[in-house]
């Protein structure tokens, strides 16, 4: 049996962790590079908005279905344990197989670019790089190695460590904060024309950086009283991130002019661009502080790595236990009491992920995972609603904050672009023949008439 030993701090902290990380100190040059100058606020308060809706959705469903793997419970409950919920289920960590390790790697390259900064000789060799990357993605999962409550206290303490990062580069950014240089629209740009040229793929970008306010619910059955703690939880994250996310952003607007921090054509960054923390508190309080936040911003994306393993780990696990997935992965630690198997192999698979360059992944991330979680769920709320369950914790506005959600993930699906949006179907449909011939095998649903669900 799991260990509930994650109380509401525990839970704030590990949805917080796993949303900031290193994502906002290496995007913000991407959204300014999709909406240009204060356009690109914008696309964070979008991101914000629709990130409370979802969230709203995951409280829900949090409070009413509080064990461990989130929507992989959810969509098993909702739709049925042995029909569509099954299969639904199924495909649901299949897709997160794919899709843990891309984000896992996306943290860990994080870190090493950033590494750059103070090893100058990382920055410029490949391969150096890749072997940071790898050997944090190691650390990150010795680290999660440990008993629940161990793992709750240390991401308290990573928390705390995050927003302290984010609050350094804001007071920095503000320390010579010019309003004219932070409102002032481009020359040639107009307020319609600039949102409607970059906005869809500025809310992919910091969709990416939201992410993460549902981590708690994939660790329910580790949550004392789940059913209050979740919904809290994700709302409190939610709320203390956007505000410090958007802080940063005009602050970086009024701090530094945008043109100096986006992408060439070829997608390469500026230098200003590729350590921007780093770089804002060093014009403004020399070299000895920038290397003291330098430090801050790989501690932040540890923390988030950490958070998203810790995550990830619990859904193979979740689905295990209930006999849809492989076996091996319902083993649990023989003293620790964690699900050691799931940890590992997830942890393993992050590690060739390292090859792939950061800026190749945030759009197939997005789509690997936004049909059969986000949409999926959405719906799935709706059933439920449609059938009188009355979840302890209700949204607030429904329908309206579910229907944000669903045409807000909709859009953002749309957004990605057609490589992005084939890689999303083309693993979706593996995984739909995975299931067929598993089911066929074992003569389960389709194969049988079933008999409940």
């Amino acid at each position: 049996m799991l260990i509930r030993g994650v109380g509401l701090r525990g839970a704030v902290a590990i949805n917080a962790i796993t949303m900031i990380g290193v994502g906002p100190l290496v995007t913000v040059p991407l959204v300014l590079g999709a909406l240009h100058g204060p356009l690109s606020l914008a696309g964070w308060l979008a991101g914000a908005v629709l990130a409370l809706c979802d969230g709203l959705v995951w409280a829900e469903l949090g409070s009413t279905y509080p064990g461990s793997g989130g929507t992989y419970g959810y969509l098993r409950e909702i739709f049925g344990a042995r029909g569509w919920g099954r299969f639904l289920a199924f495909l649901f960590v299949w897709q997160t197989i794919f899709y843990a390790p891309l984000l896992q790697a996306s943290g860990y390259i994080g870190f090493a670019n950033y590494t750059g900064y103070l090893v100058p000789r990382v920055a410029s060799t490949h391969w150096l790089l890749v072997a940071v990357a790898v050997g944090v993605g190691l650390v990150t999962l010795i680290a999660l190695y440990r008993r629940i409550t161990a793992v709750a206290r240390t991401g308290i303490v990573l928390a705390v460590a995050s927003i302290v990062t984010l609050l350094c580069v804001i007071v920095a950014s503000y320390a010579h904060f010019s309003p004219v240089q932070a409102f002032a629209l481009p020359v040639h740009d107009s307020f319609w024309a600039g949102l409607g040229a970059g906005f869809g793929q500025a809310l992919i970008i910091t969709m990416y950086d939201y992410i993460g306010y549902n981590a708690a619910s994939n660790v329910g059955d580790e949550v004392v009283d789940p059913a209050r703690t979740l919904p809290r939880s994700i709302v409190i994250a939610i709320l203390l991130v956007a505000g410090l996310y958007i802080a940063m952003q005009v602050g970086v607007l009024g701090a530094l002019p945008w043109q100096q921090l986006v992408p060439a054509a070829d997608g390469t960054l500026p230098p200003l661009g590729q350590h921007l923390a780093s770089a804002i508190v060093e014009q403004r309080f020399g070299g000895a502080a920038a290397v003291g936040v330098t430090v801050l911003v790989l501690v932040t994306a540890f923390a988030s790595v950490y958070g998203n393993l810790l995550a990830f780990s619990r859904i193979p696990y979740a689905a295990a236990i209930d006999g849809v997935f492989l076996s091996p992965f319902a083993h649990l630690h023989r003293t620790q009491r964690f699900p050691d198997v799931s940890l590992i192999v997830i942890g393993l698979l992050a590690l060739p992920a390292c090859l792939f360059p950061l800026d190749q992944v945030i759009n197939a991330l997005t789509t690997g995972i936004v049909l059969i979680q986000s949409i999926a769920q959405v719906v799935a709320l709706f059933v439920m609603r449609a059938r009188g369950v009355r979840a302890p914790y209700r949204m607030w506005l429904f329908p309206l904050p579910a229907v944000i959600a669903l045409l807000g993930w909709i859009y953002v699906y749309v957004s990605a672009g057609r490589n992005a949006i084939a890689y999303g179907i083309i693993t979706l449909a593996a995984g739909s023949a995975i299931f067929l011939v598993r089911a066929a095998r074992r003569a389960e649903w389709p194969f049988v008439r079933s008999t409940a669900g």
